[in-house]
């Protein structure tokens, strides 16, 4: 298919742009568009540095101006490959002396491992096709060795001529790292917005684009081949909607697939319109307009003074029940735990330059730690030491941590995933350490508790996060169109799985309800397990609310909801067990 149908096609298929790489010797020579080719009349005179180069390319099509880009394009002559890039080394580079030899030969002096990798520009011929389709286009700068600011200047002028917006090609942001705030200044004049691959963070250097331009930053997304090799074109365009949905994802990098499942090559054209259609099934919209999104205000010093307050009485009320402290000291301890809480935020200082650039957020990520890993604690300790008003307590505990949780981790920062709630795996260790220490049995009690503590630490030293896994609801299988008996395991698998963690949430109180209960009448072996039942019901339920990415009314809505079921089921369980006690006495 002829490449400009191909552009048209993509755009009748639902794509809105298409990403233009900056050119670059190397990636032309990979391709086949240059060669190194000794010229008939080679030059005579000496070189300023190095030695001469010569690359041969042949002969590009001529664009007519009506199909050029913008206005800002149609001033610039449409050039052949090899006089725009002597061109632009002239202009980047005047010592290599660049300068086409005959139809299509480029020759410049110096050395070709280094000027190889230095980004060129864009492809001016390129760029009006796409424009005369339809498309947007995605300029692709390129990093390399110590850039100077004079070319991240150029690069960036001439990308924000083709787009708003830039996602950086490689490993690593160009001007990383001793010339990332010339890159960020620059973007910034020409009002450039980041493409972010949070979700595989393989950037060097986005963090700290990112922090610094959070309200002009994209979630985006973009696949490895190996991780779209068990999966078919269908599944591929539902995981498209999971990660819009469940991670924040506003730009879909979709690169056509070499090694799939499909028929014929040209379904890639089909995939691109899939995602389009599992994308609006979810309710969005797919627009070239990408939403950067509204900034969200991050929580003020004297916000996280009254956050920490809920931290702080949750911390209080786990110490005080755990050390079942009398009355003349759980006071001074609920105290002080109040006013550190309240003090923590403005003892918070930029410890150097670059913190007081790039500020940190360890006060939020204490003060959700403290709600994440105490409150379900808490939760199983009041319900135990007084009663039904302590198995409320309990509830209203939980419900206090959701909000704490939700609240730190609000704001621009953690919603682009610049900043991430670190839980270090306390937020399940804890819970279902107190847990285990209601077992009756003593060898039994120490085994799980040496369990406990191995999978403790090997979650740590492998840096794994089980409970970041079970957050996100399932995207929709493959094996879903592949049987009904398929059909029949997956939905199943969706019902009953661990996934989402938050539709779990009723089997908190409902397991604290039960564990009171069963130890209350004696059967503390079964209690201890209806407690880690509660346990784990109790910290599944918290984990939704530390992801601000999905919208904030989606993991209320279902947790609440399985929660305040969960409540109704606990507060029948403690009443039908007081009218038993009293009709037995």
């Amino acid at each position: 298919m002829p490449f400009d149908h191909l552009l048209h096609e993509l755009a009748h298929h639902g794509a809105t742009h298409v990403s233009l790489p900056e050119l670059t010797l190397n990636r032309l020579i990979g391709l086949g568009r240059l060669a190194p080719q000794a010229p008939t009349k080679p030059l005579t005179s000496a070189p300023r540095v190095g030695h001469w180069n010569y690359l041969h390319g042949h002969s590009e099509p001529t664009i007519h101006p009506a199909n050029q880009l913008t206005d800002q394009l149609t001033n610039q002559p449409t050039n052949q490959l090899t006089d725009q890039l002597a061109d632009e080394l002239a202009a980047r580079l005047p010592y290599t002396e660049a300068q086409t030899i005959g139809d299509s030969t480029l020759a410049f002096a110096g050395d070709l491992p280094t000027i190889g990798e230095i980004g060129l520009g864009f492809e001016m011929g390129t760029a009006q096709r796409i424009g005369a389709s339809g498309l947007g286009i995605v300029p692709r700068p390129v990093s390399y060795a110590w850039p100077e600011k004079n070319l991240i200047d150029r690069t960036l002028k001439q990308a924000a001529a083709l787009g708003r917006l830039i996602a950086f090609d490689g490993n690593m942001i160009l001007g990383h790292e001793m010339h990332l705030d010339d890159t960020l200044g620059a973007m910034e004049r020409e009002g450039l917005s980041l493409v972010y691959f949070a979700e595989s963070r393989h950037q060097k250097g986005d963090w700290f684009a990112a922090k610094r331009r959070a309200p002009n930053v994209v979630l985006a997304h973009r696949f490895t081949p190996e991780e779209m090799l068990p999966l078919d074109l269908h599944a591929a365009a539902h995981h498209w909607a999971h990660l819009a949905r469940e991670r924040g994802i506003r730009l879909c990098y979709v690169n056509f697939f070499k090694v799939l499942h499909a028929t014929e090559p040209l379904e890639c054209l089909h995939y691109v319109e899939h995602i389009q259609e599992a994308l609006e099934h979810d309710g969005f919209t797919v627009s070239k307009d990408v939403c950067v999104p509204t900034p969200v205000p991050a929580p003020t010093k004297s916000d996280l003074a009254r956050i920490g307050l809920a931290s702080a009485g949750i911390a209080a009320s786990t110490l005080n029940t755990v050390l079942n402290a009398p009355e003349a000291v759980a006071a001074p301890l609920t105290l002080a735990a109040a006013g550190g809480a309240v003090a923590l935020p403005y003892l918070e200082r930029a410890r150097g330059d670059l913190e007081a650039q790039y500020p940190p957020s360890y006060t939020p990520k204490v003060l959700a730690l403290a709600a994440a890993s105490l409150a379900p604690v808490a939760a199983h300790r009041l319900s135990h030491d007084d009663g039904i008003e302590g198995w409320i307590a309990g509830l209203i505990g939980q419900v206090a941590a959701a909000t704490t949780l939700a609240a730190a981790t609000s704001g621009q920062d953690y919603y682009l995933r610049i900043e991430e709630y670190r839980g270090f795996n306390l937020d399940w260790m804890l819970p279902l350490l107190s847990a285990a220490l209601s077992i009756p049995n003593r060898n039994l009690r120490a085994g799980v508790i040496v369990a406990l503590g191995g999978a403790w630490y090997l979650a740590n030293q492998r840096k794994l996060d089980p409970l970041a896994r079970l957050d996100p609801a399932h995207a929709e299988s493959h094996a879903h169109h592949l049987s009904a008996a398929a059909r029949l395991v997956g939905d199943a698998k969706i019902a009953l799985g661990p996934q989402p963690a938050r539709k779990w949430a009723g089997l908190g109180p409902i397991g604290t309800a039960l564990s009171t209960v069963l130890a209350s009448r004696g059967h503390r072996g079964w209690a201890a397990g209806a407690a880690f039942i509660g346990a784990i019901g109790n910290l599944l339920g918290l984990v939704g609310f530390r992801r601000p990415e999905r919208a904030i009314d989606i993991t209320a809505r279902e947790t609440f909801r399985r929660f305040a079921w969960g409540a109704i089921a606990g507060i029948v369980i403690r009443l039908g067990a007081e009218w038993q006690k009293t009709h037995d006495e």
